[in-house]
Parts: structure tokens; sequence; C-alpha cells
């Protein structure tokens, strides 16, 4: 076994492309190898700006001998009656190569068969690879790919040198024109940067010599001590950037360090203002004092050594200077009008074609956040002035002269709004709340910390998922525009933990100001609101599913519970904990049987508590069907279901009113042996008819209650296919 080495050299391939080629490179080396039969011990793929690269530890010198079996016609149309040779079974052979008195009878699962065994040949790897790499180099996906020479090759940019080693020696193909061979360079364009590599073993150390780090996480750490290294050397701290570091690891190959500065006056502007204006615009790391305060000091690096440091630094410097002052500039402009003046100017900016102006999703915000805020337990709403004044401001950046700039400082929207309103007076709260109406933007996000902030984050994703849903902008395999599913999963995870908050009234309540405004008529808004729930019923299964929550609880919560997720959350866990249990075992199987012996008419889903106290009212006229009488009941057990029902319900409602589902399955579990009685002795489908109703009533009846909670019907239990 010896180490293996591809080498794929390039010119500079954006940063965004360098990881996942070479992940992909890894995982189609390693699906390759198992093709091809041959072993190895350990594989790593690695890259840089100008390289991506393949290392692989003890690669088998040949594939693995293994044997084949092949199977020809039925022993039925092989052999004749006295067991010669057909001519269907001398065809055979003679197309495999074999002489047909090798064919011997072999039993199938699908019967018996005329075949022979035969070991496959094996051939050496650096042959098998030669023949295959110029493919698994093709194979590569990338955002944006170019077309360079005349083979057609299609690759992330022209390719320009490639090393192939097995051991010491050369695996020789060619692709896009280049031929494989041992020598790697540096920068191309400087005469000189070129090594020979001895060997694959060598090739890391090889590169070395050059002043290349080949290894990402190497570069990684390399660039983060160069930084703090050089800020620690002036008493400074580098402002820790995971996604900046990437970036950087990605776009050099011998990371060079630089200091710069700028004006101090331009730390009157927001902090994140400047730091964004670094890091957007030229990869810039910001640093701080002890105190955590930016300072007027940036660090840069460059990929390798550079002539005329100063002149480097001079540049960098003038490059920055010009984003902050633009940035300044817009910061005293938008001053002078104010938060409302900005606010004001939201009635000029088009939302979606034909979903009116952002000054109107302003107001929509405002009802919708106010109904969020409703919905809310009493202790926990909060004063309705501020969230209506949040909901009113938040957008209000949209018109600023910073977000409109169209760089990098529109990712600052809704933090720029804060520090506008907090400039111009506005409550904390407010402020705080239009700083984090946003969140979570990103999965590693974590929630608005203000409640306020949360009630306007929900009633912004709901209202444009249903705007886009009325325009027809509806998301669709990889197509989602207006990142719908992102919003979606946001606003979940915000109602997490607001179970109170339900989002089949919010849908309904966005899509009537559409109405209301002319901007959709009844049947397009009907349409919507199916559409609008399907599409959140399939995000909190996903929601469900990414919390480790088993497929059939999943789906037997999220037919009830999905407008609430934090409900079906609790009720999955819930669910999910007593699995094991016999009495809940035995309730499952009870709730089955109701449901199996009633007609689709009368199985209702998620009943609010009115219908299901109205259902056991025999005064009442019932919601489904014809009410039943305890006047028509028979049997015994028929009486004891009933009272161990209605015993329950009000024990399950005042549970219900503080979310403790685990407290409604152990009372739900508790009907077991009065339901399990009621089949052993009930005959439900009798021959007198008026009963036989009664008992399906009584039934549909029942089956509100174990309903409101889950479709008990989709929990597979032990022995279930």
């Amino acid at each position: 076994m010896k180490d293996f080495v591809l080498e794929i050299g390039a010119e500079n391939i954006p940063a965004s492309y360098v990881e996942p080629a070479f992940r992909q490179l890894a995982d189609d080396a390693e699906a390759l190898f198992d093709e091809l039969r041959l072993p190895w011990e350990e594989l790593y793929a690695t890259g840089t700006p100008r390289r991506l690269v393949l290392c692989v530890r003890g690669l088998a010198e040949r594939q693995e001998s293994v044997e084949e079996t092949v199977t020809g016609p039925p022993v039925s149309k092989g052999l004749d009656e006295e067991g010669r040779p057909t001519k269907a079974a001398e065809g055979f052979a003679r197309s495999k190569g074999i002489d047909v008195g090798e064919l011997r009878p072999l039993t199938t699962p699908r019967g018996e068969f005329l075949g022979f065994t035969r070991r496959l040949e094996t051939r050496p790897a650096p042959e098998l690879l030669a023949g295959r790499l110029p493919g698994l180099i093709a194979s590569l996906r990338f955002p944006k790919v170019m077309k360079w020479e005349s083979s057609g090759a299609r690759f992330a940019r022209p390719v320009r040198w490639i090393v192939c080693l097995y051991g010491a020696r050369t695996v020789e193909f060619e692709f896009a024109g280049v031929a494989a061979g041992n020598v790697s360079y540096g920068r191309p364009w400087y005469a000189g940067e070129r090594v020979r590599v001895r060997s694959a073993a060598t090739f890391l150390s090889d590169a070395g010599r050059l002043g290349i780090i080949v290894d990402d996480e190497e570069r990684r750490e390399r660039i983060w001590s160069l930084a703090r290294r050089e800020a620690g050397k002036r008493g400074l701290a580098p402002v820790e950037d995971p996604g900046l570091l990437d970036e950087l690891t990605f776009m050099v190959e011998d990371p060079r360090v630089l200091v710069g500065e700028f004006s101090d006056s331009y730390l009157e502007l927001p902090p994140e203002v400047v730091t964004t204006a670094m890091r957007s615009h030229q990869r810039y790391i910001a640093l701080v004092d002890g105190k955590g305060r930016l300072v007027p000091k940036f660090i840069t690096f460059t990929d390798g050594r550079v002539l005329g440091e100063a002149n480097v630094k001079r540049g960098n410097e003038k490059v920055l200077r010009a984003r902050l002052e633009d940035a300044r500039f817009y910061w005293r402009e938008d001053l002078k009008r104010g938060i409302e003046g900005l606010a004001g100017e939201l009635s000029r900016i088009v939302f979606i074609e034909g979903l009116g102006t952002i000054g109107q999703k302003a107001d929509r915000i405002r009802t919708l956040a106010g109904l969020v805020n409703e919905q809310r337990r009493e202790g926990e709403r909060q004063p309705a002035d501020v969230v209506d004044r949040a909901a009113e401001l938040a957008k209000a950046d949209l018109a600023s002269e910073m977000i409109k700039d169209g760089k990098e400082f529109t990712l600052l929207q809704g933090l720029i709004g804060s520090h506008y309103a907090r400039e111009c007076g506005e409550d904390a709260a407010v402020v705080d709340a239009i700083d984090q109406h946003y969140l979570p933007r990103t999965p590693a996000d974590g929630v608005p910390r203000s409640p306020a902030a949360s009630a306007v984050g929900v009633a912004d994703r709901i209202d444009t998922i249903c705007g886009c849903f009325l325009a027809g902008l509806i998301p669709s395999g990889s197509q989602d525009p207006y990142a719908l599913r992102r919003q979606a999963n946001g606003l979940l995870r915000i109602l997490e933990n607001q179970p109170e908050v339900a989002l089949d009234f919010l849908i309904d309540q966005a899509l009537d100001l559409y109405l209301q405004k002319g901007l959709a008529d009844a049947d397009s808004a009907g349409e919507a609101r199916v559409a609008v729930s399907k599409f959140f019923e399939g995000r909190c299964e996903t929601f469900l599913k990414e919390r480790g929550v088993a497929y059939d609880v999943v789906a037997a919560v999220t037919r009830v519970s999905w407008m609430r997720p934090g409900v079906a959350l609790i009720r999955a866990h819930s669910i999910a904990d007593l699995r094991g249990d016999e009495r809940f075992e035995r309730l499952v199987t009870g709730v089955k049987r109701v449901g199996n012996i009633l007609s689709a008419d009368k199985r209702v889903y998620g009943a609010g508590w009115a219908t299901i106290r109205g259902a056991f009212d025999e005064s009442r006229q019932p919601v489904t069907g014809e009410a039943f009488t305890t006047g028509r009941f028979v049997e015994a057990a028929e009486y004891g279901l009933y009272e161990s029902v209605t015993a329950a319900v009000p024990r399950m409602a005042e549970c219900d009113d503080r979310h403790d589902f685990a407290a409604i399955l152990d009372i739900l579990s508790g009907l077991a042996d009065p339901i399990d009685t009621y089949f052993d002795d009930v005959l439900v489908n009798c021959d007198d008819a008026a009963v036989r109703e009664n008992r399906h009533n009584f039934l549909a009846a029942v089956f509100l209650v174990f309903s409101r909670y889950a479709d008990f019907s989709c929990i597979v239990e032990e022995g279930d296919a």
C-alpha cells in the first residue's frame, strides 16, 4: 500500500467555492475507490484559492480480488430432457467467453438457473485511476463554471497544473489540456515559484517550501494567531468573527499580516457600521481596546510577501476611508429626517408588485403585532403602545440612505433603524424591538430577547408569507426567491416558546388585511389560506423532525397542532416519553378501534373545548351527526365509558390551560380500561338501528376528546408493519 495525492491547480477560485468543492472531492473519491475495489486507510481533502487537494494514506496497489456469480438461462430452458445443454446455454456460454461445460445449475431466490463463478480481474491502482480521474475532476460542481480551452472542459477557474502521484510514481492522465505531473506551483505569475513533489507522502512539506499552507485548518489557525499577535503588540484584541475568518482562510495561501489605521472621527458612527464597512468591503478584522471599544485600526492580510508594503497599507486605508466617508454622509442625512420622517417615506417604496407599499405593510404589521400580543397570557403581554410603536417604526430604515446604499450596509436592516430610533429619543423597549425583530436571520441566530420584537417579527413574517402566496410567489423545489421557508422556520422558532399564539388565526387576519385594502379578492384569499396552511403544516413537520421527534409522532401531532408549534413540540415529547407504557399502548389501540368504526364525517380533529363539552351535553344540538342519549344505552359498559370520559374532560381542560400535556396523556391513559371493557361487552353495529346510531354518535363524541390532541391512528405500535 502506498500514499496517493491529487492536486488540481487553478487560477484563483472564489473563496465561497473552495470548501464545498474539496468536501465533494473527498466524498466522490471515496465512492470511486469503493467502486474500483481499492481499499485505503485514511482519506483527507483540503483546498486553497489556487488548489484543491486530495491526500490518501495507504491506498492499495491493486484491486481486491473477488468472485462473481453470473447466471444465465433457467435450467428448464438451458438443459433438454436428457440434461444436455440447449442452444440457449451454448449461446450464453459463448457470450461470456467460456466453455458450455463450465455451466452449473445454481439455486437463486428466483429459481434454478445455469451459471458459473469467476474471479474478477485485478488491475494496478495507477492504471485504474488514470482512466477515472479525469471524470472525477469533471464531476466537481460549482455555482458558476468557466470554459477556456478547446476540449470544452468546465471548472470554476482555468486549470493550470495537476499533480498526481501514487507513491513516487506519476499517474498519467490529462484534463482540460493539462497533463498530470509532479510539479506544483505557488503563484504561477512569479517566475521560480514551483517545486518538484518527491512523492505523495511528501506533498504537504514540499508545497510548504513555497510558503504555502495547504491545510485549511492550519491556515485558519495561522491567520487568527497572526491577528492576535499584531493586536496584542498594541494592547488591543481582534473582534471575533468566525464567518470572516472562514472567508480569509479561503482567500490566501500564505497569510501575511498588515495593520492599518483610519481617522478616529469615524468613530462617531455606530460601531456596527464601521465594522461592516471593514468586513464586507475589504475583509478587514476590526480591533477593540481592553474595554471592548472599537479603535481606529484594522488588520488585513496579503497572500505572501508584497513589494512596497507601505503603499499596500495606504491603499487599503484609502479604500476603507472612502466607504466610511459614504457611511458618515448617510448617517448625518438620515438623522436630519429622523426616524419619524423615515417612516413617513415608506409609502413611496413598493413592497412586492401588486401588494402595495412598505408603508401599507407597516400598517398591517402594526395590526398583526397587536393581535400576537393579545394572544399571549396576561402576564406575558407587553404594553400595547410599545408594540404598536415598534411595529410602526420597524421598517423605517428601509427609507434611509444607509440601507438604500445597496451595498454592504443593507445588511444592517433593523440594527441601523434601532440606532436612528435611539438618537431620536425613542423608548428603550421600542429601540430593542426594532433592533431584534429580524432575528433569527439564520439557523445559528437566537430568537429575539425582546417580547415586543418577537411580536413584530411574527407579524412581519406572516404578512410577507401570506402576501407572497397571494402574488403566486410560492416556494417550489429549490426555488424560493423570497426565502419564505427560512422566514417560516424563524417564525416557528419564535413561537416555540409562545404556545398561546395561533398561526391559523394570524393567517386569516393577515389575508383579511390584504382583502380590506383591495390587494386581493375573496377567491384568491381563500386559495392562499389553504396553501399557506399546508405550507406551515409542512414547516412544522420539519421543525419537529429537526428536534429528534419520530416520524409517526410528528404525523400524529401536526395534524391537529401545526398552528401552535410550541404546543406540537410539548405533545410530541410527551407521547415519546410514554412509548412502551402498557396503558398508553392500550389507549392507542382503543382510540384506533374507535376511529376505525366511525365514518369519515364523524371523525373530527382538533376540536375546541366548547365543541367537546357540547358533545356530552344531551340538551344541545350536536356539531357532527345527531346527538347521542344515555337513554338509549343498554350495556353497563356504555355507562361506564360515558362516566369515565365525562369525569376526565374537566380535569383535562384544567391541564390544558397550563399546557401540561403529560398530565393529559396520563388522564387519557386512564381511559384504557373502560375503552377495552366497552369493546369487549358492546356490539356497536347491532341489529337495532336506533341503538346502533346512538352508539356511533357516542363514539364520535368520545373520539373528539382524543383527537383534540393528536391523530393517534398515526402512532406505530410494536408489531405494526
